[in-house]
């Protein structure tokens, strides 16, 4: 499909391009706003969301606030450690301490600051804002709709790293996709109804109304589709055997295939490396002409992408390659052609800037983790 041609698709690169857009809609709608989020953290960017969306109804506009309990231990685990929206409960405290002790140790002596928000208090009880944040939905997906004219999807949470890096120093690299046509506003809240409807564009995770799964096989038709180039951009990379697969067997139809992860992710890093190490080694192993057609990247940005690319088709959204984001996570991904439509050409753009900045690892050996928490992180994964 060409609704790229017709500038229907922007690319937003980035929280820097990102959120001046987000705020930008929601200062000019008229009628209604839809924020549906996974991490709303409360720093400067999420205040400032915030404020905006308190803003808009003040002036009448209908805003509908869902966001996922879930991911409360994530948000009270690194950076600011607070989350705009809620408070953890016992189990969560473990699972909190359990995931600073592995990753953020610096932050286990601090104390959790797990004081209401006066910003939340204000969207919870203001009479022009149904917010819905209480429930553990375990999903994953982030987007934003405005006067179901307009709507912005992708991986980006309501949080400062993503604007302009993390404590660690970490620029982060990642996308939206804004979408301007109500006729595809309307056919995404179609399928938010009834996810078994088939869409052109959109590929969703989802547990209810009905449960329907289909990012794994659409990254499955992306893979199989590659006749000459696969590129995957991926923060949190633990393929399971069918992916491997699938994967394999472009590399033996000669497809030039290339993998990008973060070199220091936050979270699940082992993880991400041992998971490129075996398939280094696959290749080495087996056959000394795919072990050519294979590249793995690895970046001193924070990838927090997740993508992929063949030589028809791309697909971009918040499913991250690994069995909790297949199975039990909702998520969201749009796909269009790779086409000479603006859009395509800026993911292409964009894609092979970060490959040029990027470092590629062509050695098994060149990969450094440690094998014991690889190995949990995947099982947890």
């Amino acid at each position: 499909m060409g609704m790229g041609k017709e500038m229907t698709f922007e690319l937003l690169e980035g929280g820097g391009n990102a959120f001046p857009e987000i705020m930008r809609q929601i200062r000019t709608a008229e009628h209604e706003i839809t924020v549906h989020m996974f991490i709303w953290r409360e720093d400067r960017t999420g205040k400032e969301i915030a404020r905006e969306l308190i803003a808009a109804a003040d002036r009448g506009v209908k805003v509908t606030i869902e966001k996922d309990l879930y991911a409360v231990t994530l948000e009270y685990a690194e950076e600011s450690q607070r989350s705009l929206c809620h408070r953890p409960n016992l189990r969560d405290r473990f699972n909190i301490s359990m995931l600073e002790l592995v990753y953020n140790r610096d932050l286990m002596k601090k104390r959790l600051r797990t004081s209401r928000s006066s910003l939340y208090m204000q969207m919870k009880e203001h009479p022009g804002i149904a917010m819905t944040d209480g429930v553990r939905t375990y999903d994953h997906s982030k987007y934003y709709i405005f006067d179901r004219k307009v709507m912005i999807l992708g991986g980006i949470n309501i949080e400062d790293k993503e604007y302009y890096c993390d404590s660690k120093g970490r620029v982060y690299h990642d996308y939206m996709v804004k979408i301007s046509d109500p006729d595809i506003v309307a056919q995404f809240m179609e399928k938010r109804k009834d996810p078994r409807k088939k869409s052109d564009l959109f590929r969703v995770n989802m547990k209810e109304p009905v449960s329907c799964f289909e990012l794994k096989s659409s990254y499955l038709e992306i893979i199989d589709g590659a006749e000459r180039e696969l590129c995957i951009l991926m923060a949190y990379f633990a393929p399971e055997r069918d992916i491997l697969s699938a994967i394999k067997r472009a590399l033996h139809r000669g497809v030039h295939v290339r993998i990008m992860i973060p070199r220091s992710a936050n979270y699940m890093d082992d993880m991400n490396k041992l998971s490129v190490s075996k398939m280094l080694g696959y290749t080495k192993t087996h056959n000394s002409e795919n072990s050519s057609k294979l590249e793995v990247y690895m970046t001193d940005r924070m990838l927090h992408s997740k993508l992929l690319m063949n030589d028809r088709r791309i697909i971009v959204g918040s499913c991250n390659i690994n069995k909790k984001a297949f199975t039990k996570l909702d998520e969201l991904a749009v796909v269009v052609d790779n086409d000479d439509s603006p859009f395509a050409e800026d993911i292409r753009s964009s894609l092979e800037e970060a490959f040029r900045n990027a470092e590629c690892v062509s050695a098994r050996g060149g990969i450094s983790y440690n094998p014991v928490l690889a190995a949990v992180e995947t099982a947890v994964m």
